[in-house]
């Protein structure tokens, strides 16, 4: 393992400028994962499809993405976090450009499925990675690390705007490729560690026995499967879900999903910084409550403000959960194997979070948005109950 400054800063010294581009890549990468739901009306009246195949698409994507979470994370163990992150993110710039030229709903799938996987390699061996250069802080690099998310949400709201209003929603992705050159290049010379790579003993065996071993592990597998269902059907099917059932404007649907990010940007360090001082399942436990009340109350709104309103107390919860719940993760898994046994977690829990967009559209087809979500409302119930169990256990 390469040794970083101890002194753990964040954003001076060779571990910040480190911390920042890592922070950086992970912003444009989020960025174009969150441009998606808030076009998906413009590309399903486009492309001439129905909400189930645009659900089927993105569903493919995340299967796509969870399934080289583990090797990734092995390569990342065995040879070089650098190797993984150089190789994820030229692969992620490859499937922008296809998605900027996607003119068919076969095109579009296949530059979907080459994203996933570059995006899906880029989380183990990022966060293996910080863990590497923090410990005493790692909570706190997290959330501050996982707010890139957050402000690609609020931009890819804006942008999805302004690009559906002068152009088509293709416009969007190209940019953002041309953006990451230069950052890839930039990591490339900022990182002191050597890029090794070669074969991989995958170890299945070993790693599926090592987590499946520590039942607090277990039940956190299950808990992380039940969020990532629910969160990505309903921020998949966020902005329509305000359309059709609370009869919003486009723009206004559009600024919902950005407020999701919004609270995000006060919520993820928040909570990083109270699972450091606090009990991280305690911390990660009250965030799926409020996640849980916040779906509620969004399907009962009777009036806009009052649903308007639901979505930021939902946004708190649900974007409150990760940095906690990743940092305990990261504390449980030996040092040796951290990438590879939060990338088989990771291509468990997404892969079986990947059916959320899947299931959503389907349900929006069939019975109705509203029927959908109150299901989702309760994959938050139970997963706060088993973490606020576990954390008294």
């Amino acid at each position: 393992m390469y040794a970083y400054d101890d002194r753990e800063r964040l954003f001076t010294g060779h571990t910040g400028r480190l911390f920042l581009v890592v922070t950086a890549l992970w912003l444009c990468l989020s960025l174009t994962n969150r441009l998606l739901p808030p076009l998906l009306p413009a590309i399903i009246a486009d492309l001439a499809i129905s909400a189930t195949l645009a659900g089927l698409a993105m569903t493919g994507h995340r299967i796509a993405s969870a399934a080289v979470e583990y090797p990734s994370g092995r390569v990342a163990d065995d040879h070089s976090r650098t190797f993984v992150l150089v190789v994820c993110v030229g692969l992620s710039i490859l499937g922008i450009a296809l998605l900027a030229g996607s003119t068919t709903y076969l095109l579009f799938l296949s530059a979907l499925l080459v994203f996933g996987i570059g995006r899906g390699m880029y989380a183990p061996a990022s966060r293996a990675l910080l863990s590497d250069m923090y410990r005493r802080r790692r909570g706190a690099a997290f959330g501050i690390n996982m707010m890139g998310s957050e402000l690609a949400g609020i931009l890819g709201a804006g942008i999805a705007v302004l690009i559906v209003a002068v152009a088509t929603w293709r416009a969007a992705f190209l940019p953002l490729a041309l953006v990451l050159v230069p950052l890839l290049i930039a990591f490339a010379v900022i990182s002191r560690e050597p890029m090794r790579y070669g074969r991989v003993r995958l170890g299945v065996r070993e790693t599926s026995t090592r987590i499946l071993a520590d039942s607090a592990l277990r039940w956190v597998l299950l808990v992380y499967c039940l969020y990532v269902l629910a969160a990505s059907g309903i921020s998949t099917f966020l902005p329509l879900f305000l359309i059709e059932v609370h009869d919003v404007s486009f723009a206004v649907a559009s600024g919902a999903f950005a407020l999701l990010y919004v609270m995000g940007i006060l919520a993820k360090p928040a909570s990083g910084y109270l699972s450091d001082v606090l009990p991280r399942l305690y911390v990660a436990g009250g965030s799926l409550v409020l996640a849980a009340f916040g779906v509620a109350l969004l399907v009962a709104a009777p009036v806009v403000p009052v649903a308007i309103a639901a979505v930021a107390v939902y946004a708190v919860g649900y974007r409150g959960l990760p940095p906690g719940l990743q940092a305990y993760l990261m504390d449980r898994f030996p040092d040796e194997s951290m990438a590879g046994d939060l990338g088989a977690m990771r291509t468990v829990y997404l892969s079986v979070g990947a059916l959320g967009p899947a299931y959503a559209g389907l349900a929006a087809d069939t019975v109705g948005f509203v029927p959908a979500f109150l299901s989702f409302m309760g994959c938050y119930v139970v997963a706060a109950g088993v973490l606020l169990w576990l954390s008294r256990s």
